[in-house]
This record gives structure tokens, C-alpha cells and sequence, in this order.
């Protein structure tokens, strides 16, 4: 289906609007929370409980579902990372998690019609699916937002970065970029 530029921006600001709403209906009926979960500076409750769901999905083999202390790890990684991201980025993540966290929303989108916190790996790896394969363009931007945000998480542990084989970059190229000049200092 071919898309011009006018019909891209149509369906972005549709999917805004159905985003915004979607968000303001679970927060106006009391699905999500506004304060943190414990230990974190930005995921809520539920939050915590839909990525401890999601993540053994996404990291298969790296994470299983009872690996209380790498799931830990990287969604202490996660709230991290979402802290250095831009507050535009993070209100649409949050947007997103509230269609992924309301009993309606998340049942219509992902097939997840009980709590995350009673998904089996199985029940995740379906929902993670019918996000990726969707015909509407907005659950696919939540696929792909969940599973890069959940992949950079695990992989800034720096443990879990080693296992990448990637060293760094090339000791000739990194002698060759200069250093930035020093700041210079403000007239008064």
C-alpha cells in the first residue's frame, strides 16, 4: 500500500490521538499509576510487571522467567535508561505501556487478556507477535520500541556487552579522532 507524505502525517496524528486517549482513559480509570515502583526513578508497577513478562520473550536464551536477578538487572537498566532518554520519548513509551498494561487494550492488541504478571513465556512470545504483525502501524511501533528498549537495556550492562565480541573501536581509528578543543571560557 503505497503512502504519500500527507497520508503518513493523516496516520501519525491519528495514532497520536488514539495513543493519547487510550493513555488518558487508563490513568482516568485507574489502571496506571503515576508514582514509581520501588527502586526506580521512572517504570511504575505495572510497568515492572508487563517488561517482567515481555523481557524472558525478548531475550530468549539470554533471560529465562525465573531469572529473578538478571530480569532485576535489566529492568534496573531499563529505568536507567529511560531517565537519560529526552521527556517526549519517555511520555510516548509510557503512553504505550498504558495500551499495554489496560485489561481492554491489552487484551484487543495482544491476546493477553489476564494480568502480565500471569503470562507464561509463551503467552509474552504471543503477544509480542500479534504486535509485530499487525496491520496497524502504531502496534507495530510498540513492538518495535519495546523490543530495541528492552535489547539496549540488557546489552548497557556492561557484563552483557562483553558478549557481544565487539571490542571497541579500532585503536587506529580511535588515535585518530582529534580531541575537542577546550571550552573557551565566557566574556563577562
Amino acid at each position: 500500500m503505497p503512502t504519500d507524505r500527507r497520508e503518513f502525517l493523516k496516520l501519525s496524528m491519528a495514532g497520536a490521538a488514539a495513543l493519547s486517549t487510550m493513555s488518558a482513559g487508563a490513568t482516568l480509570s485507574g489502571c496506571t499509576s503515576s508514582v514509581p515502583a520501588s527502586g526506580m526513578k521512572i517504570l511504575r508497577p505495572e510497568d515492572v510487571e508487563l517488561l517482567r513478562a515481555l523481557t524472558p520473550a525478548v531475550m530468549k536464551g539470554k533471560i529465562a522467567p525465573t531469572d529473578t536477578a538478571q530480569l532485576d538487572q535489566t529492568l534496573q537498566s531499563f529505568d536507567t535508561l529511560l531517565v537519560d532518554l529526552s521527556e517526549p520519548v519517555v511520555i510516548g513509551v509510557l503512553q504505550a505501556f498504558d495500551v499495554l498494561n489496560m485489561g481492554l487494550t491489552r487484551g484487543l492488541t495482544t491476546g493477553q487478556w489476564s494480568a502480565w504478571s500471569k503470562a507464561s513465556l509463551e503467552d509474552a512470545e504471543s503477544a509480542l507477535a500479534r504486535l509485530r504483525d499487525s496491520g496497524i502501524g502504531l502496534l507495530n511501533a510498540i513492538y518495535a520500541a519495546v523490543i530495541r528498549l528492552i535489547a539496549s537495556s540488557w546489552y548497557l550492562i556492561p557484563e552483557n556487552a562483553l558478549t557481544t565480541g565487539y571490542p571497541g573501536p579500532p585503536k587506529k581509528v580511535a588515535g585518530v579522532v582529534p580531541a575537542a578543543p577546550p571550552a573557551k571560557e565566557a566574556m563577562p
